[in-house]
């Protein structure tokens, strides 16, 4: 992604970015706009690889529209989605503060917009701030935390629940109102909601029907509609306290 990235942005809305982010916010502006100036922006298509694993970290990506997905390759050969990025987002920071390969793929999940900081500038600047060193150290235990807790789900929840949390999970990142129901902005494949949840295609073919017979969800043309989001979350809420 690095040598792809070639047009700047300044605007306004990536300000607006800047100053909404607890890392980037907690830098004096001076380095704000030293990141501004070492960073571009760049417009994707849906499912367009960024990075991949293995690569040099030489920047930090910062989402500005749509959503990224952070994924890896378990040792059975089956893709693990590890995070979904979105608007205001930042990710690939790890990789530059350790200066390590890439740990994970990136791919676009919708049409996206990004901005490539560069990774020099971006590590010199959190070296001088304590402030936004210490950001980043609470952006990354969050993550760490995040990722724990799908771990702990794994083993500790049905794989009905697994794929009934990730559906909401979903239609919190992204969604719109439709008549009688709530349509994820994602269209998944269920190769990718088994990436999500650890769940074989026809386990979730299984669940999917059976919660369309009850009017739970409904699907159309690869979309997803969430029919009855109270009775999903009743259904997580009743299995997790058990």
């Amino acid at each position: 992604m690095d040598s792809l990235v070639t047009c700047h942005d300044r605007g306004d809305a990536v300000l607006s970015v800047f100053h909404s982010h607890s890392i980037l916010a907690s830098l004096p502006e001076r380095d704000r706009l030293a990141l501004l100036r070492q960073s571009s922006v760049r417009s994707y298509p849906k499912s367009r690889v960024l990075f991949r694993a293995g690569d040099q970290g030489r920047s930090v990506v910062l989402v500005l529209q749509g959503y990224v997905k952070l994924s890896t390759v378990a040792p059975n050969g089956r893709e693990v989605v590890l995070e979904i990025a979105g608007p205001g987002s930042i990710f690939g920071e790890l990789a530059v503060l350790n200066d390590a390969p890439r740990r994970a793929d990136a791919t676009t999940l919708t049409c996206s917009r990004v901005m490539a900081i560069d990774g020099g500038v971006f590590r010199r600047a959190l070296a001088a701030t304590p402030e936004a060193m210490f950001a980043a150290i609470r952006s990354l235990t969050e993550r760490l935390s995040a990722t724990t807790a799908r771990e702990m789900d794994s083993v500790s929840l049905p794989a009905s629940v697994r794929l009934a949390k990730a559906l909401l999970h979903l239609a919190s990142l992204q969604s719109e109102r439709v008549e009688d129901g709530v349509l994820i902005g994602f269209r998944l494949s269920q190769r990718e909601l088994g990436a999500m949840t650890g769940l074989i295609r026809e386990s979730i073919n299984k669940h999917l029907k059976a919660w369309r017979a009850a009017g739970w969800v409904e699907l159309s043309g690869g979309n997803v509609i969430l029919r009855d989001v109270g009775a999903l979350e009743t259904f997580v809420r009743d299995n997790e306290a058990r």
